[in-house]
């Protein structure tokens, strides 16, 4: 009998992962669900977006999003994770997203990706780094010199 129990949970667990590895993921980077995909932000961004569309989800697959910061400089230990979040999903989307808010004193200028995860398993990876924002008289130049 305990060997027909373990039989059967092993057969659960690999059709599990069965399905985790059938689902498909592609993600990009934006700072809205109209916008178009970007791979720098400034430092200043309120939201960063992770979007992304999934093929093969089953009804109450966990799909999850971690933000990581590669390489901060001194403000961080390379590649600490700042930010998860996970939602549940019961069927395939084209317009899933992790949105990430600003932090209050602004992004930590570097490199950074989005892990997204689907039921544990890595599902796919974005890479973006952020950059000092423009101080106010840099941004009147270019609007000036847009202008002429």
């Amino acid at each position: 009998m305990n060997h027909i129990f373990a039989l059967v949970i092993a057969v659960v667990i690999s059709a599990s992962v069965a399905l985790a590895d059938d689902v498909k993921v592609k993600a990009v980077m934006t700072t809205g669900p109209e916008d178009d995909p970007v791979t720098s932000f400034a430092s200043d961004t309120p939201k960063l977006l992770a979007m992304f569309k999934t093929k093969g989800i089953q009804s109450g697959t966990k799909v999850r999003g971690v933000l990581i910061a590669i390489d901060v400089g001194d403000v961080a230990p390379a590649n600490t994770k700042v930010l998860e979040k996970t939602l549940t999903l019961d069927e395939d989307t084209d317009d899933g997203d992790f949105n990430f808010s600003k932090p209050t004193n602004g992004w930590p200028v570097g490199e950074y990706r989005v892990e997204i995860y689907v039921n544990d398993q890595l599902a796919t990876t974005v890479k973006f780094t952020i950059k000092a924002a423009k101080s106010k008289k840099e941004s009147d130049k270019e609007k000036e010199s847009s202008e002429e």
